[in-house]
């Protein structure tokens, strides 16, 4: 049986997920938003104990399972996701990694 490939760090591949000029901007953009609305005080449900939280932990998850899914992309050594091309495709406002 072949060997496993080895994947890189997960804080690695998220560094090769923000340099890569091929990835959207705004996707770059949404755990930032994430992590703006959870700390910012205005809120679709007001914070208070437990219901209101539960908004805030919801975007988070979001964001977070979002993030995971397109940084492990990124995690195998080698190549990075749609490099095959002589020239990067841009999708600046594109919500799809």
């Amino acid at each position: 049986m072949g060997r496993p490939t080895p994947k890189i760090g997960w804080f690695r591949a998220l560094s090769r997920y923000y340099r890569d000029p091929s990835a959207s901007t705004f996707g770059k953009l949404v755990i930032f938003f994430a992590l703006i609305y959870a700390v910012v005080p205005v809120d679709l449900i007001p914070d208070v104990p437990v219901v209101g939280w539960l908004d805030d932990l919801g975007v988070m998850g979001l964001a977070t399972a979002w993030l995971m899914r397109v940084v492990a992309r990124y995690r195998v050594p080698g190549e990075l996701p749609e490099e095959s091309s002589a020239e990067p495709r841009r999708r600046p406002f594109s919500v799809s990694p």
